[in-house]
């Protein structure tokens, strides 16, 4: 269990350090929504209904995606897939609904973390574990096959592929 916290205290200072690092490279109207776009909450907006949701105080991201789950943006990358950054919602202060399912799902597709030529592909969705399925591509003629080719992204290398996915298989 402290091992866990670890993790995710450690995930969440290395997301905030990208994030610190983006200030100066980004406009900032979208930085984690400082107010230029989205809802700008007052006390009684605490995040209501499924969107994605940050305190003005922290730059953590995070997207309720249901009535009872939400989860944890990875990195800007992730964000900028699920949508960007002008429908976060800024509160006052956060109270999401339900349980805490971890680190979001990157949806569906073919990736490769930067620092490594392994290629994945997702596909299939769900919450918790094995809600979808990840597999490692074994070949480019599979990544082919898989009409994957011209489809990889690239995101960075922390990023946790395998989040509400279950283990990783060959494809």
């Amino acid at each position: 269990m402290q091992s866990d916290r670890r993790i995710i205290h450690a995930r969440k200072s290395i997301f905030a350090a990208i994030a610190a690092l983006v200030v100066f490279s980004v406009p900032a109207a979208a930085q984690y929504n400082n107010g230029g776009y989205g809802n700008r909450g007052n006390d009684n907006d605490y995040g209501r209904g499924e969107g994605f949701y940050r305190e003005q105080r922290d730059r953590t991201v995070y997207y309720q995606y249901d009535r009872n789950r939400y989860c944890g943006v990875q990195n800007e990358e992730q964000m900028k897939m699920l949508g960007g950054f002008k429908q976060v919602n800024v509160v006052n202060r956060l109270r999401l609904q339900g349980r805490n399912t971890g680190a979001c799902q990157w949806p569906n597709g073919f990736y490769r973390r930067d620092n490594g030529p392994a290629v994945y592909m997702l596909e299939g969705y769900g919450s918790g574990q094995d809600g979808g399925r990840i597999c490692a591509i074994g070949s480019p003629q599979q990544l082919r096959q898989l009409g994957g080719n011209k489809n990889v992204k690239v995101i960075p290398g922390n990023s946790n592929l395998e989040a509400g996915r279950g283990r990783i298989r060959p494809c």
